[in-house]
């Protein structure tokens, strides 16, 4: 009887406790920080669109509601001003735009604009931004 449990506390008992004391480090294959990513699709950090406008007239940029909705439909708005070298010619911003706007509809829905424009309205009132 005296050997059994002297056998159980040999297999059973001391491994475990040995165990719990143990430290692991960073090594080649280990590491101690957890690395998992969910692939949840608020989680995905995508670039968004661009969508190339010639003023910021009316589109409270810089307004942090406003930002949240162009986070959330998955757009940002670009000012390219006329005249300068670097920018885009009207048929190729109209066809960019328009394939942006194309985008838009297949991810967001067909009426993603009416949510846009109601949420703008409900930004500005919420921030009282009515300028710009």
């Amino acid at each position: 009887m005296r050997g059994l449990l002297i056998t159980i506390c040999l297999f059973f008992i001391i491994p475990v406790t040995a165990q719990e004391k143990l430290k692991f480090g960073d090594t080649g294959k280990t590491n101690t920080s957890p690395t998992y990513k969910p692939s949840d699709k608020k989680i995905k950090n995508k670039k968004p669109l661009q969508w190339v406008k010639n003023s910021p007239n009316g589109l409270l940029m810089g307004n942090t509601c406003m930002e949240e909705v162009f986070s959330d439909l998955g757009f940002i708005y670009t000012i390219q001003r006329k005249g300068r070298s670097d920018t885009m010619n009207e048929l190729h911003r109209f066809f960019h735009n328009m394939m942006v706007k194309l985008k838009l509809t297949f991810k967001n829905g067909p009426f993603w604009k009416f949510k846009l424009k109601k949420r703008r309205k409900e930004c500005r009132a919420l921030t009282g931004d009515y300028v710009g």
